[in-house]
């Protein structure tokens, strides 16, 4: 069909006024993306490039939670795979420290000058043209052996299964407000927690599990030792559940082509605003009909959300003794 015939057989559809306020809309909505296309590629940056080319990339936000690395970072360089990119991002700043850290592992290290998250993570995404699954990840993440290998693998099921390939999926991370529920219920916790903190509940925010430090640290004692209680979880038989709600993006495993279909990761225009790569990415999920799934049998240890990381600061010291072998 044509182009004049496009327009005909749309003004006949929706009038010549519709038709009018349609094509504003998508002018503006096309422009908003040209801006944020050249905000985002003229954003200054500095790369130490030690890509071999892999299709698998793992990025990991970092640069602010610094008495984490030795256990959440040593966790990703224990368990990479041989066959896997990795670098770690710092958006908004840059970390000698971590420089020197990605030189020791044979990693490569993007610092960006604006401080955005999905600015950061679109950059590093373009910066590795041959990765196809992207793992994105937080530096307050603590990842179990076999992590990346379950989550390509859930990846892979889950689109087989239900035939609507993922937008991302997705571990059970144990603090967070969706999939708290399904550690508590894997480890026979769910009346223990509600005895403690009332009912549970499902819902991105404003919950115990976001908010409560002693929540928090419940949670974690009953996280530990880490690696036995991911490898309890990886033992059962592959399940997963959808989460129809926004979904903390912690920790997720996407693909390339989806990333780019629907624009890149998103980000606010003020630098230092938080939270909206997330918000996004959830909406991008549903309006392309790509689920967020969640794999039951692999775990991830999600350290705290801000109201609860004061107070889990000062039980790293109780962490160590109930896990020195992570915790050291």
């Amino acid at each position: 069909m044509s182009f004049i015939s496009r327009i005909i057989k749309a003004i006949q559809k929706k009038g010549l006024v519709g038709f009018f306020w349609a094509a504003i809309a998508d002018i503006f909505g096309r422009l908003e993306g040209y801006l944020n296309n050249i905000r985002d590629r003229s954003t200054s940056y500095k790369f130490i490039n030690k890509s071999k080319g892999q299709s698998n990339l793992i990025v990991v936000l970092a640069g602010y939670k610094s008495y984490l690395w030795p256990f959440t970072l040593e966790s990703i360089y224990k368990y990479q795979s041989m066959n896997t990119d990795v670098c770690i991002v710092s958006p908004g700043k840059y970390s000698k420290k971590l420089e020197q850290l990605c030189e020791n592992n044979g990693w490569s290290y993007l610092s960006v000058k604006r401080n955005s998250p999905g600015v950061a993570l679109n950059q590093a995404i373009r910066l590795h043209p041959n990765a196809d699954y992207i793992y994105k990840l937080d530096e307050d993440i603590l990842i179990s052996e076999n992590f990346f290998e379950n989550l390509k693998m859930g990846y892979e099921l889950t689109s087989k299964k239900s035939l609507l390939e993922p937008g991302f999926v997705a571990p059970v991370l144990n603090i967070n407000g969706i999939s708290y529920s399904i550690f508590l219920k894997e480890f026979g916790l769910e009346k223990e927690y509600q005895e403690k903190f009332g009912n549970i509940i499902k819902r991105c925010g404003d919950l115990p599990v976001h908010n409560n430090p002693e929540t928090a640290w419940w949670i974690w004692k009953n996280t530990l030792p880490f690696q036995e209680k991911a490898k309890k979880l990886s033992e059962n038989e592959f399940n997963y559940s959808v989460c129809s709600t926004r979904f903390s993006i912690g920790a997720i495993l996407f693909r390339r082509e989806f990333i780019e279909q629907v624009g890149g990761f998103k980000s606010a225009w003020h630098s230092g605003v938080l939270g909206v790569d997330e918000d996004e990415l959830c909406r991008d999920c549903t309006s392309h009909s790509r689920p967020i799934y969640m794999i039951h049998n692999t775990l991830a240890g999600h350290f705290s959300f801000y109201p609860q990381e004061s107070y889990m600061k000062t039980k790293l010291s109780e962490m160590s003794l109930l896990d020195p072998k992570v915790f050291h």
